[in-house]
Formats: structure tokens, sequence, C-alpha cells
């Protein structure tokens, strides 16, 4: 087993056991989480990693959502996912599925893009002027992100900036620091995409 897996899998097992005991789904939140792949050991580290995420990402975004820790659910042939792909936001159901049989390790940061995707699509940002303008840096990871099947480029690249947000905010900064100030907005302030528009403007015109 590689060493990086097995010594976070530990500190999941561990964090899973103390989360499931103090961790309970706001009823006026709604998020949801449901492990439909078992107590294996991918499938243990993806349910911890998740409720670890989600504690750090703003509720507002993930009100009403169910996340399926589900590698064999048809929601990835049917949308058109490559066998890579590890998360999956299906707009019609409030849903994103995460598969553990490839990668569990990864799947907070699978989970956090997918949540950047439904904050895109669902808080306006398809019609953000103010973002559209905030191109990712030549060379850098966002720059060389791949957008998936039917998906625009920009949601693709606000998904990839909402995750390394969460997950790698030093890099986002350093790589592409306009984008690094406007997800900081969106993660301090919440709101939709006028008003994160609105403080980013104002903020850059003092």
């Amino acid at each position: 087993m590689d060493p990086r897996f097995r010594s976070r899998l530990i500190v999941a097992i561990i964090l899973l056991t103390v989360v499931c005991s103090a961790f309970s789904v706001s009823s006026a939140v709604g998020f949801h989480l449901e492990n439909r792949d078992g107590s294996g050991a991918g499938a243990t580290l993806a349910e911890a990693l998740v409720l670890q995420q989600s504690t750090r990402i703003r509720s507002e975004y993930m009100e009403n959502l169910t996340v399926y820790i589900d590698s064999r659910n048809e929601a990835f042939s049917r949308h058109g996912e490559p066998k890579t792909a590890i998360g999956l936001y299906v707009p019609e159901e409030s849903a994103i599925y995460i598969r553990s049989d490839r990668h569990p390790e990864q799947a907070d940061d699978a989970f956090a893009e997918q949540i950047g995707y439904r904050v895109y699509h669902t808080m306006g940002f398809e019609e953000s002027t103010v973002f559209s303008s905030l191109a990712a840096k030549p060379g850098s990871r966002l720059e060389v992100v791949s957008t998936p099947a039917g998906e625009k480029r920009d949601a693709t690249i606000f998904a990839g900036a909402f995750m390394l947000y969460h997950t790698s905010p030093g890099l986002l900064e350093e790589e592409t620091p306009e984008i690094y100030a406007y997800m900081d907005l969106l993660a301090e302030n919440g709101g939709d995409a006028a008003t994160v528009d609105d403080l980013y403007t104002h903020g850059q015109s003092e």
C-alpha cells in the first residue's frame, strides 16, 4: 500500500469515527451524505475526506445537496464522463457522485470541485462578466484544465479555482492572484455572482 494513501487512510478512519459521532446535518442546510460503496478502505477514506472538506465550504453552497459515494452509478456513463473521473455534479438531481474505487485519497478535491460547478451554475456566475475577464495565467494549473463534454470552459476554470481555494490556496494565489482574490471574496462574503462582482469591482477601484 502506498505510504501516503495509508497515512491518509489511518487519519481518515480516526476522523470518520469522530465526525460520525459529532457531525450532524443541519435540516436548514439539507446536506446529506450517503455511502453506497460500503465499508471498504477506499470508501471509508472517501467518505471521511468528503465530510472533512464539507466543513470548510460555506453551508449555503451545499443547501439541499446529496452526495453519494457510489463508484458504479450509471450517472458517470450517462453523462459521458471518462473512466478517470472521480466526481460528477448532476444538476437535475441536486446531487454529487464520488467514486471511491479510483484515487479515493482525492475525494476531497473532487467534492470541492463539484461544489464549484454547482455554485457556478446555480448562483449566477454564468452571467458574470467579471469572472470571465479573469483569465488563467499561461502555464498555471487552471490554464491546462480539461473541460468535460458539454461544459463551458469558464465553468471548468471556476470549479477548478473553487477547489484550489479550499485545498491549495497558496498555489492558487501564487499562480492566479486575481482569481484567488475573487474566490476569497466568494468564500468570505458568500452571495451570488452579482454580490461578488460588486465587491471585486469596488475593491479593485480603491
